[in-house]
């Protein structure tokens, strides 16, 4: 597994391209972190590949960062590109 960063403001979008490229939600969670924030994860698959999508809220300071497999990081380091692209 490779830890991709995010740019947290990126997650929401992250998460409609990648039902749009046929990603399948396999597990998804949520709920308080610490006691003073929120997160989830969600986790898709696409044939061998897996990408786990990690966001935390503390106190309004976000982070965000994805776990992908080695079959899918090029897909993904494009993905994170074009959002951040589109995002400027």
């Amino acid at each position: 597994m490779k830890l991709l960063t995010l740019d947290p403001l990126l997650s929401e979008p992250l998460k409609q391209k990648m039902l749009l490229n046929q990603w399948t939600v396999c597990h998804q969670d949520a709920g308080q972190t610490h006691l003073v924030g929120w997160g989830y994860e969600i986790t898709w698959q696409k044939e061998r590949r897996s990408v786990t999508l990690r966001y935390f809220d503390k106190q309004g300071i976000a982070e965000a960062f994805l776990e992908v497999s080695q079959e899918a990081i090029e897909e993904m380091q494009q993905l994170v590109s074009d959002l951040s692209g589109a995002h400027d």
